[in-house]
């Protein structure tokens, strides 16, 4: 149910696949050292002292910790309190400005040092030093009007804390160069690469897998490792340079430009040393038949299928239907990154299938269904001769799709091969008037679907998968659903998961509060990761 394709545009919504990392500022060394929270080894951390002393002792970037006081102004402060930086008590967002300018910062030396807002901060690296921004907790618009104002907007790699921090960055600053550390789903070269292709990003720190470091330096991304420990010392530095690794984030920025510049590595590795050797990043092996015929309706009756090499007679099979509201969207709306990762890697087989479109008020509902209907009647009659498993599947659907496959699961699955659905952004319930009086979009495409406006018709109610949910129905069933959507209200997705844990039915609802129709980002690579162990867990492919 959806003006554009779904998967396919929900998982590029971060930036075009080819798009790879952002320009970082302009630095006098290739290989970055970053001052943790400034060089605060004689002076208090996050403070304009420690940022004079990042410039002197000649490091690239202060590592400096932005929050919100209780008047909306910006500080300089690591901990959500100010109780161990200074001679205060309580949290930085109960606290006005006029209340943190009155607290002393601890110290060693008995000088009197004061928190600095982030004006005071961005004044004193203005032309001088680049800043590592870690973004605990601010507001993005006003953060970016403060580095307009002070010039400094090319002088800063923002550290993203939360998900939902990229989305508004990207939206106020889309050039900003970003950095995170990798989401602790990705944990593999293929779904690292996945990841690159639809987050844009700048940096990455901690990543020291030779294989997974393969691919940052494919896709332009720097890693800047953290060397920062109680004995940190040229052992811990050496070894991060040896990952042949862009830079290091530090609590010691004198000593170990020191034992750079002696060491004649202030610029890194020379050319042609080795570093540690990176691993062969595997490659997806698989065979694609594209546009097979499985019944008379022309393009509207053909499958795309994508084959483990090495399947064999237990190989299972997901099936795939696109969204479009059942007007439009085509089998190629399937992205090649989640064909790599189910059928390269774990060694599914999936067909992505069309089926009959509302032409002229014609091939209405349940048309689509019988479609499905045909097509898993076509794969069974090919699994003997080409060695699969017919007898059982997973369907999976984005929006007019993932309705599809809920519906046909709960009430055409007659023969009981349906064994889980994986539904994205799909809708639930025809019969809901609050949804549907309040979205004309939603509400015609409905129309055009079942031929009948009327939410209180029969065929309303035997066409929504909420009412056709059973407990001998009903399967495993994970739903995925912006908060935001303004297509298919999050609601259907609430109700229907809501039943299915009333019946007993495994399932698993996802929410993504300030996603619309499809998610992107990080999101995406959320989906994907949760909707792979999902699957693992009740479907394996082996």
């Amino acid at each position: 149910m959806k003006m554009k394709s779904t998967l396919l545009i929900a998982i590029t919504v971060g930036c075009a696949a080819s798009t790879f990392a952002q320009t970082l500022p302009a630095a006098r060394h290739s290989f970055v050292v970053v001052a943790h929270r400034g060089n605060h080894v004689s002076v208090p951390e996050n403070t304009v002292a420690a940022i004079e002393a990042t410039i002197r002792c000649g490091a690239d970037y202060a590592e400096l910790d932005l929050r919100t006081t209780k008047d909306g102004q910006l500080v300089l402060m690591h901990n959500a309190t100010v109780d161990k930086m200074t001679d205060g008590k309580g949290n930085v967002s109960d606290l006005t400005l006029a209340d943190i300018k009155k607290l002393k910062v601890k110290s060693s030396d008995g000088k009197t040092y004061r928190v600095p807002t982030f004006a005071e901060a961005l004044q004193a690296c203005k032309g001088k030093l680049n800043i590592y921004l870690d973004f605990k907790a601010a507001d993005v618009p006003e953060t970016w009007k403060q580095l307009k104002a002070a010039g400094m907007e090319k002088q800063v790699v923002v550290y993203l804390n939360e998900k939902e921090q990229y989305k508004a960055w990207r939206k106020t600053a889309p050039d900003m160069p970003l950095m995170t550390s990798l989401p602790e789903e990705v944990t593999n070269p293929e779904q690292l690469e996945f990841f690159l292709k639809n987050v844009r990003v700048a940096v990455l720190d901690n990543i020291s897998d030779p294989a997974m470091l393969a691919v940052t330096k494919k896709y332009n991304t720097a890693v800047w490792l953290d060397v920062q420990t109680p004995t940190e010392g040229p052992g811990d530095w050496q070894a991060a340079m040896n990952k042949g690794v862009q830079g290091v984030q530090t609590d010691h920025p004198e000593a170990l430009i020191r034992y750079l510049d002696s060491s004649k590595l202030r610029n890194g590795l020379p050319a042609g040393v080795a570093v540690a050797a990176p691993l062969a990043i595997p490659v997806s092996s698989y065979r694609t038949l594209r546009n097979v015929s499985y019944g008379n309706a022309g393009d509207d009756n053909t499958l795309d299928a994508y084959m483990p090499d090495n399947h064999n007679g237990q190989t299972k099979i997901i099936v795939y239907m696109h969204g479009g509201g059942w007007t439009g969207g085509d089998k190629k709306e399937l992205p090649k990154e989640l064909i790599d990762e189910l059928v390269g890697k774990l060694h599914y087989g999936v067909v992505s299938m069309n089926y009959r479109l509302i032409r002229d008020g014609k091939d209405r509902y349940p048309a689509q269904l019988e479609d499905v209907r045909k097509v898993l009647a076509f794969i069974s009659s090919k699994a003997k001769k080409l060695q699969f498993d017919g007898s059982q599947f997973a369907l999976m659907g984005g929006s007019a799709g993932g309705y599809l496959a809920m519906q046909y699961a709960y009430a055409m699955d007659s023969l009981k091969q349906i064994k889980t659905v994986v539904d994205l952004w799909g809708p639930t319930d025809f019969t809901d008037k609050k949804v549907r009086q309040e979205n004309k979009d939603a509400d015609d495409k409905v129309t055009r679907l079942l031929g009948e406006p009327d939410p209180a018709a029969k065929i309303a109610a035997d066409a929504s998968p909420y009412y056709r949910l059973t407990k001998a129905t009903g399967v495993p069933t994970i739903l995925f659903h912006g908060g935001e959507d303004p297509l298919v209200h999050v609601s259907q997705a609430v109700k229907l998961h809501d039943k299915l844990l009333a019946l007993g039915v495994p399932t698993q609802l996802e929410l993504y509060p300030h996603e619309k129709h499809g998610v992107g980002g990080m999101a995406a690579m959320d989906a994907m990761v949760k909707m792979v162990r999902w699957l693992k867990q009740y479907y394996p492919a082996e």
